[in-house]
């Protein structure tokens, strides 16, 4: 690399680095390797370790060498003659950028995480790069970059190279062996306790969560022919007027900063003078979008979701469409994440718009797109989803209007970590006032409808840190993930008509606003909206079941 870069660039711009007189062995390469990548990226690894078992300086080293044999084996396994460097390269890039991440937000990189980024679209990406990642991974990278520049390494026929590999792989595994028997009782139950901890070791933990997304991905393109569920499935119709619900999915809003659930500040200001029942106490099913909401719209339960089965079987929007309930899908989000493929959907963050910047659109646009859905009246049922962009992080300021900016100043950098915490909730709230706006808006057109008996229903999609201890952002591992991430936003609105027409007690759903719900509730309270008869229906998940009427 030297020799063509002194060929073919000016002699001023390539210091004179001397090659060393000998060469290395790869097996010496693979070793510096592994113990840059251990010293370096794992101060986190290691202040965990501390704050977990402190004063077990033993048992802290065991874990660290544990980190560095599990690195050396990722050299050994990905390491072929002629990608020994690029693999060194690519493993200190895994291991700096999750390092990043996780100083900078409090996040960890694990399968779920990996594959929330794999499905962001480049809008909500862009938000995530700045000046102060690129600086990071200049500084982070700077060592492995000399390390494969100045390194000369031996060229050994490909039959000596696996000798010596195969040699030093039995060496490395029975390293591990040793220490994993002498250790066993320690590492088991540290590990057991202090399961979040295995995720801040770099680069091998973001690399076999990749190994492990890679899998599933495997997995999901083998699966067995898509599966019709509930198809002895009927509805009952309405009788006179046809029912609308408009179903809102929320995104990133967390419960405890909605006002109507008891927040001091008034981030509902047009909400809470209308008939809006909130139900505060609602559990996410993940801690992410591309967990979430393939799984709040599946017949599955969070103990039980399994993304292959949800995403290769019908959901509640399949059932009702088949059952003759319109249903339609309006995305200002970065998709449906495979809820909506099978009906009729409108991505109208495409289209070209003066609310809409770099790809991603003001909530209002759903506003618009709704106006002109209700134009087209039918005689059935309905069920419109909106899709919003909410709150999406880390730019909040983003997500409000002029008008939605009421609480000053704001955060307007991406590093949301370098804001005073006050200007990253302020920023947040603002997101929740332009909710309020549309959800009110929303009403509004529905209150205006005089072909369909109206209904409205919020639901988000999970929640937000906003720096408390540290923590930033969302998707953390559902076992450890904080409140805020998981606990979120349910509203019900539902006109007289509609009221009258399902027979529905509002007395009695309001006095349900404290009881304990979940994503688990929605598949069930759409089937039980829709009058569905299913024996996939279970009337103790429909969050409406207890207070409608017989008859």
């Amino acid at each position: 690399m030297l020799s063509y870069l002194r060929r073919y660039t000016p002699v001023l711009l390539v210091p004179d680095i001397q090659r060393p007189a000998r060469s290395w062995h790869p097996l010496l390469l693979m070793l510096v390797a592994a113990l840059g990548m251990t010293l370096m990226l794992n101060a986190p690894f290691y202040a965990a370790l501390q704050t977990q078992i402190p004063g077990q300086l033993g048992l802290q080293l065991s874990l660290l060498l544990l980190v560095f044999l599990l690195n050396l084996l990722l050299l050994f396994i990905f390491a072929q003659p002629t990608l020994l460097k690029p693999v060194v390269l690519l493993l200190f890039l895994a291991g700096s950028l999750s390092l990043y991440f996780n100083q900078s937000f409090g996040v960890l990189i694990d399968r779920d995480m990996l594959q929330n980024a794999l499905e962001t679209d480049p809008a909500e990406a862009r938000g995530l790069l700045s000046g102060a990642l690129l600086l990071h991974l200049l500084q982070w990278m700077l060592f492995p970059l000399l390390l494969v520049v100045m390194v000369r390494v031996q060229r050994l026929s490909r039959r000596s190279y696996y000798q010596h590999l195969s040699a030093a792989l039995l060496l490395l595994l029975l390293a591990l062996t040793l220490l994993g028997a002498s250790r066993y009782g320690e590492f088991a139950s540290f590990f057991r306790n202090f399961r979040s901890v295995k995720h801040l070791a770099l680069p091998v933990s973001p690399v076999v969560a990749g190994l492990s997304l890679l899998s599933k991905s495997v997995k999901a393109q083998t699966q067995q022919p898509f599966q019709v569920l509930a198809g002895d499935a009927r509805r009952s119709k309405s009788s006179g007027q046809p029912k609308l619900l408009v179903l809102v999915l929320g995104e990133t809003a967390r419960a405890d900063h909605f006002q109507l659930n008891g927040y001091p500040r008034p981030t509902n200001p047009l909400l809470s003078q209308l008939p809006v029942m909130s139900f505060s106490q609602v559990s996410a099913c993940g801690t992410a979008t591309a967990h979430s909401v393939p799984c709040m719209f599946s017949a599955l339960s969070r103990d039980n979701y399994d993304e292959a089965i949800a995403k290769n079987s019908s959901n509640v929007l399949d059932i009702l469409q088949a059952t003759g309930v319109d249903t339609s899908w309006l995305d200002n989000n970065s998709g449906c994440k495979g809820v909506c493929d099978r009906v009729p959907s409108e991505f109208l963050f495409q289209h070209p718009d003066k609310r809409c910047s770099h790809g991603q659109c003001l909530d209002d646009v759903l506003l618009d797109g709704l106006a002109r859905s209700l134009k087209r009246q039918t005689s059935e049922d309905r069920i419109i989803v909106l899709h919003q962009l909410g709150s999406h992080g880390p730019e909040y300021f983003k997500r409000s209007a002029s008008q939605d900016k009421k609480f000053l100043p704001e955060c307007q950098d991406k590093q949301i970590q370098l804001c005073d915490r006050s200007e990253v909730v302020n920023a947040y709230d603002n997101s929740i006032v332009a909710t309020d706006r549309l959800l009110a808006s929303v009403i509004a057109q529905l209150q205006q409808q005089q072909h369909y008996q109206a209904a409205l229903l919020y639901l988000s999609d999970h929640g937000e840190s906003l720096g408390e201890n540290g923590v930033y952002l969302h998707g953390l591992p559902y076992f450890m993930a904080p409140q805020a991430q998981t606990r979120v936003p349910m509203l019900w609105w539902m006109s007289p008509g509609y009221a009258a027409a399902a027979k529905l007690d509002a007395r009695c759903l309001a006095a349900a606003k404290s009881n304990p719900f979940s994503h688990d509730h929605l598949f069930h309270s759409l089937l039980g909206a829709f009058s569905v008869q299913t024996t996939l229906y279970q009337p103790a998940l429909d969050l409406f079941s207890g207070c409608r009427a017989a008859g």
